[in-house]
């Protein structure tokens, strides 16, 4: 099978199961609503690509089925990029060509800084990504785009209002990816650290891939920090150089941002991972919530076959939910308002949104700040007997 006719047969399939979820109802008629979203369906980045389809079916479903958005059903179109720019790129060409898609999501920054220029002059879609780099705060640069959280650097900040606050040490060893995103909040880190009064012993990079890890680990322990912050990685490498250094005995204390903080990613670590600290942006702990929709969210993730149900939901799985849920306020106040839906006026709606929280998705009341939600928690990760459980460190609030 090629590339082409398999993503053409993925985004049909996706289609084909909201069809399904949707009763028969038609996916595609004139006055629905078309969400394109692309994603890196299979590739190294397919489990996270993935669990943002699932978070988007579900609530793409649950929303149709309670009413659509002022009456219009969503129909989404799924397509497979492979987290590879030139094939985003052309695919949103392709799907925006008619004039009629109201969102399209994004499967990262690089995508979005590729495709903005030319979506901000001629197609003026609404889009937000599941990336978070510092300058997608820039409206200049990016008018249409919105993040649904804090950007890296906001969470870096986070961390750093912890150690403040804790009293317990100041030494920080930052150990990221060479990749473009594990760079991104090095710049602010230390303009944040000499603010603050933080002391960074180390900046370690490794690759984004990497198998034996021992220097990064020795590097670390020689540095002798308080803490150490991981950011810019998925599911490798970090996992990895926190168990050796619990090996060497090295008792600082782990953080990381909020791509390594997926519960299920942190329970493969084992004892190591006990007392992990991350930065999460939406709220996870579904199981443990009691709001109707984080009801109704967790009787979602029951359906979800693929994924042993264990009240923890996955970070772009939840992202998913709350894309979902900022787009039907904002669509819907549009609508209201008699007003063309397209980009420009989709994120002044957007904007003003104040006091929302999604249910519970969010944790708080949340506002946007340069089309971004700089707000989040701090989770602590404990293993005990083989068992993870996930814990709120801090209340959620706003990143100051």
């Amino acid at each position: 099978m090629t590339k082409l006719v398999r993503r053409q047969v993925i985004a049909l399939m996706g289609a084909t199961v909201l069809a399904g979820a949707l009763g028969g109802a038609a996916v595609a008629q004139e006055k629905d609503l078309k969400f394109w979203v692309p994603l890196p369906l299979t590739g190294p980045l397919a489990v996270t690509g993935q669990a943002q389809q699932v978070g988007w079916q579900h609530a793409v479903d649950w929303i149709n089925k309670d009413g659509g958005i002022k009456g219009r059903n969503i129909a989404i179109e799924f397509y497979d990029d492979e987290y590879k720019v030139e094939l985003g790129v052309a695919g949103f060409k392709k799907a925006v060509a008619n004039g009629d898609v109201v969102f399209s999501g994004g499967d990262g920054t690089p995508f979005v800084r590729a495709i903005s220029p030319e979506n901000n002059e001629t197609y003026k879609v609404l889009m937000s990504s599941t990336g978070a780099a510092s300058d997608l705060v820039d409206t200049q640069k990016y008018p249409l785009h919105f993040l649904v959280g804090s950007n890296y650097s906001d969470q870096i900040k986070q961390l750093f209002n912890y150690i403040k606050a804790k009293g317990a040490g100041n030494k920080v060893a930052i150990v990221y990816s060479a990749s473009e995103f594990g760079r991104d909040p090095l710049e602010n880190a230390r303009k944040y650290a000499a603010e603050m009064g933080i002391d960074i012993v180390l900046e370690q990079e490794t690759k984004f891939v990497e198998v034996d890890v021992t220097s990064h680990a020795i590097q670390v322990r020689q540095a002798r920090p308080d803490y150490v912050i991981f950011h810019g990685y998925a599911a490798n490498v970090w996992p990895e150089i926190v168990k050796l250094l619990r090996d060497y005995g090295v008792e600082a204390q782990v953080m990381g941002t909020i791509f390594g903080s997926h519960p299920d990613v942190v329970s493969t670590i084992g004892d190591a991972a006990d007392n992990y600290l991350g930065t999460v942006t939406v709220n996870l702990l579904v199981g443990q919530s009691d709001t109707p929709m984080m009801k109704t969210i967790n009787g979602y993730l029951k359906t979800w076959t693929d994924k042993p149900h264990t009240g923890y939901a996955n970070i772009g799985y939840m992202q998913s939910w709350g894309a979902a849920l900022l787009l039907r306020e904002a669509i819907g106040a549009a609508i209201e308002k008699g007003v063309e839906l397209n980009g420009e006026n989709l994120i002044k709606e957007m904007n003003a949104i104040e006091g929302f929280d999604g249910g519970g998705v969010f944790g708080t009341k949340i506002k946007f700040e340069n089309n971004r939600i700089p707000y989040g928690v701090l989770y602590r990760y404990n293993i005990k007997d083989g068992k993870l459980t996930v814990t709120e460190e801090t209340p959620w609030g706003k990143i100051e």
